[in-house]
């Protein structure tokens, strides 16, 4: 069982919701007197009514609006579970991806992230029937266009939703290895499966108001020619021929329903194929990614308890994240941060109040998360941002850099870092000890190794020291006020030299 401390209370808060400061995070431990409560405080949040405002019809000026209100959601999140809301909605917005492209009303994307909060910690099985009558997935992956038949005799049903909701939303393309990667020998389904399922998922060809609607008329039904024979052919998924495979309330839970078909695939051992795929998907978001030796055993247990509970997602997230293995090594040291988290979670550990709106006076925090590659609301593709090492490149570290330098240097804003928070912090001397000022800068972000994660070598913390103190020629630093010269440009170049650091990259 894993201990509750200092450093697991740090890297739960930083894992689940978006970190915070020294004194935060030890209130958060002070708060709970066990890893169990603390995951359970965090995941008990009730479900949200709000949403993005709708934008108006500038989709440029519609989507900076939809991210600005969001950032603000985040960083005022009035508590952590709060915040881990936000965090579970961004694994939603990453998992079941849509975007403005493609979008014919601004208010599709604030419509679907009102469905992402209110089933965040819900049933995922109830999620993905309302998505597949969301508007904006309708329109970003053509369901809208999936009519069964154009012509009344042959079938021309549009495929693109049937694959995605089973390659990327619930079942995968293939079984998992040992190791928790993907087994090429070991397809969850054929080409067929796909072109049959986009049968049976025709039909969502309207909108009214927020939802789409199914139609009949436009539902395949087996009524449809689908091999040129002049005869009509059946709907066949996974070798179960039934003409009523469909998607609406219905048929929810009944074999017609192609939910419960997919939700009832088996790997080769029996084990439920959508819960280790989610399983995974989570495991990789929360705590490290596949390839590890001997994933798949751990991921089994937690699929177990997802399909055991009619995949509720909070039962499998309790497992997963009161487990050891979530408070090893490698879940504090295998994951680079995305763009959210490194901005949202900087902020959140400088202890700055922001409005999610600018970094100073002009630079967009959405633009900043954008340009490090992740585009709030218009992700690549419907795989969405694929993160890992993959955050990193040379434009979008070189714009981590940019960021770490201008929320350090802001000494006049309201996002201003108020350096004298930092516990440790000898301001107001002016003959301020040069080590204490380094030691307080790393404790604070958890270079130190207080809150796990990869700490800095005694070199880098030697390194840090030699620019502050200009070389080694300064013995003391004035930090008699905030605005000294050595706070402006050597207390806070050391801070900017340490949020650009590999090691605050990752968490």
């Amino acid at each position: 069982m894993a201990v509750w401390n200092y450093e697991n209370a740090a890297h739960l808060l930083r894992r689940v919701a978006f970190g915070g400061t020294p004194e935060q995070i030890q209130t958060f431990l002070n708060s709970h007197d066990s890893v169990e409560s603390a995951v359970s405080y965090l995941l008990s949040f009730p479900a949200s009514s709000r949403k993005p405002p709708k934008g108006g019809r500038d989709f440029s000026e519609a989507q900076l609006k939809q991210q600005r209100w969001w950032l603000k959601t985040m960083l005022r999140a009035r508590t952590p579970q709060d915040e881990a809301r936000e965090k579970l909605v961004l694994f939603w917005h990453n998992h079941l991806a849509s975007g403005f492209t493609k979008q014919p009303e601004t208010a599709f994307m604030s419509i679907q992230n009102g469905l992402f909060r209110r089933f965040a910690n819900g049933n995922f099985r109830d999620l993905m029937r309302e998505f597949n009558r969301d508007p904006a997935n309708l329109y970003y992956l053509d369901g809208i266009l999936n009519y069964a038949s154009e012509d009344g005799k042959n079938v021309t049903v549009n495929e693109n939703f049937g694959r995605e909701i089973m390659e990327l939303f619930t079942i995968g393309i293939f079984q998992l290895a040992a190791d928790g990667s993907d087994d090429p020998d070991k397809p969850n389904y054929s080409e067929s499966d796909v072109h049959q399922l986009a049968r049976a998922l025709s039909g969502w060809v309207d909108i009214q108001g927020s939802r789409g609607v199914w139609r009949q008329w436009a539902w395949d039904g087996g009524q449809y020619d689908d091999d040129a024979d002049g005869n009509a052919d059946p709907v066949t998924i996974f070798g179960i021929t039934n003409n009523n495979f469909r998607i609406d309330d219905e048929v929810a839970g009944t074999p017609d329903d192609v939910l419960q078909l997919l939700f009832g695939r088996q790997d080769d051992v029996g084990n439920p194929q959508a819960a280790m795929y989610l399983a995974r998907k989570f495991w990789t978001w929360y705590a490290y990614p596949a390839p590890a030796p001997g994933l798949k055993t751990l991921l089994e247990g937690f699929a177990a308890t997802f399909a055991a509970n009619d995949y509720e997602v909070v039962p499998m997230l309790q497992q997963m994240l009161s487990h050891d293995e979530f408070y090893s090594d490698a879940a504090k040291s295998r994951t680079i941060k995305s763009p959210v988290d490194y901005v949202v979670g900087t902020i959140k550990a400088l202890g700055v109040r922001s409005s999610g709106r600018y970094i100073g006076d002009s630079d967009e925090m959405g633009d900043m998360i954008a340009e490090m590659g992740m585009d709030l609301f218009e992700p690549p593709n419907v795989a969405g941002w694929p993160g890992g090492k993959r955050w990193i490149t040379t434009g979008t570290l070189v714009n981590r850099l940019d960021f770490a330098r201008r929320i350090a240097e802001l000494d006049y804003s309201s996002t201003m870092v108020r350096i004298g928070t930092f516990p440790g912090m000898p301001l107001g001397q002016e003959n301020a000890d040069p080590a204490a000022i380094i030691d307080a800068i790393l404790a604070q972000l958890g270079l130190d190794g207080s809150q796990g994660g990869i700490a800095f070598t005694s070199a880098q913390r030697d390194a840090l020291l030699d620019f502050v103190t200009d070389g080694g020629s300064l013995a003391t630093l004035d930090l008699s006020h905030e605005y000294t010269d050595h706070a402006l440009y050597l207390v806070r170049g050391a801070l900017a030299l340490a949020l650009q650091s590999g090691e605050y990259q990752i968490f």
